[in-house]
């Protein structure tokens, strides 16, 4: 039987038949195997395909396989097929059917979880621009935000840098290939990237950078964000086409303010012109997009939910380390292996235990959570 992430892979290489098609084909059909054995009248009845396009389609499906695209794939990536896909970003109406990554792939699980962030402006950004724009990471990062960018130069290299510098976790979406440094001037930035944060791109490896590869890779970013952040941006930028992405998304959109007298400012005032909300102050941004635990409790002691008692308290002295560097909300095998400098074999058995005693519960790609004890 052939995977269904075969199928994702086999439609994305069909000529016309994009990420919003994909999704609609996905949607009507229930997976994209059952769309592939569609004959063409049962094709045409999904929005945008007509007559021409469904025997197109039926054609080109002839001379693929998609059980040899599988196999002869190169990279690591996800399918909205795998566990690891985000939910967050198969929600918006053009997904990209294939996600390739590099690096620290537990930081996936996090978008959705964590608060994540996009932060994006100018290429050419003034010293106001930069200097507020590793302010508001900082603080974002404190209070746990996950910061999502697109490694280009300016804004974008300001905000990864920044995260990187406050050990904060942080994801950059390429235009290229994830193989592919570019630009070359961050070349630093990538591999501290590739070693502690992740990369991804919806373009296999190998792929050169193209200029129409960035806009498109700017529904990314939205997508992987649950508020979009604009720190420097003039009239015309890229910036600006991920912040209206965001807001088709219902996604919250904030830009900073500036001088009127400064050209790259004036894409933020035409955002909050036209609704984004205003960056009075990075306190204030915080508290409305990154509503922390800490927070909460000064806002509101009286709301916050007490840490519960430790469940477990007679667990063997093997077994203890392995539950208390558990989370509630879910950590991944790779992350707790490196934490615990334990061998794989040994934590696995000691999860396992953990499991028949109800208090672990594993999830979707090897992810475990507290349970709530027999």
């Amino acid at each position: 039987m052939i995977e269904e992430r075969a199928y994702w892979l086999a439609w994305s290489q069909l000529y016309r038949v994009g990420p919003i098609l994909i999704k609609r084909l996905h949607s009507h059909f229930g997976s994209l195997g059952t769309a592939w054995e569609a004959p063409p009248p049962d094709l045409m009845m999904v929005d945008g395909i007509g007559i021409k396009l469904a025997e197109g389609i039926a054609s080109q499906r002839r001379s693929l396989d998609p059980a040899q695209i599988l196999a002869q794939q190169q990279g690591h990536f996800w399918t909205p097929a795998d566990a690891e896909y985000p939910t967050l970003l198969f929600e918006i109406c053009d997904p990209p059917p294939v996600l390739y990554y590099k690096g620290r792939t537990e930081l996936i699980w996090r978008v959705g979880q964590n608060f994540s962030v996009g932060i994006v402006g100018t290429r050419s950004p003034t010293d106001y621009g930069r200097r507020w724009t590793r302010q508001i990471v900082r603080q974002l990062v404190q209070q746990d935000s996950l910061i999502v960018s697109g490694l280009a130069r300016g804004i974008d290299q300001s905000a990864h840098e920044a995260t990187l510098y406050h050990r904060g976790q942080t994801i950059a979406v390429l235009g290229t290939g994830v193989d592919v440094v570019y630009p070359t001037s961050n070349r630093y930035l990538y591999d501290q990237i590739a070693e502690s944060g992740l990369l991804v791109s919806e373009y296999p490896d190998g792929t050169p950078p193209d200029r129409t590869h960035f806009p498109q890779r700017n529904r990314i970013i939205a997508g992987l964000s649950q508020a979009v952040v604009v720190t420097e941006a003039p009239e015309r930028s890229g910036a600006l086409i991920t912040a209206h992405l965001a807001n088709d998304y219902g996604r919250d959109v904030y830009a900073l303010p500036g001088s009127l007298d400064n050209p790259q400012i004036k894409g933020c005032l035409s955002l909050i012109n036209q609704g984004a909300q205003m960056i009075l102050n990075p306190d204030t941004l915080v508290r409305e997009v990154s509503p922390s635990r800490s927070a909460l409790a000064q806002a509101n002691p009286a709301q916050v939910i007490p840490a519960p008692a430790d469940p477990a308290p007679d667990l063997s002295a093997s077994l203890r380390p392995i539950y208390q560097a558990v989370s509630v909300d879910g950590i991944g095998l790779d992350r707790l292996v490196e934490t615990l400098s334990l061998e794989t074999g040994l934590v696995l058995s000691a999860l396992v235990q953990l499991e028949l005693m109800g208090l672990v519960v594993q999830l979707p790609g090897m992810r475990y959570q507290r349970g709530q004890g027999i």
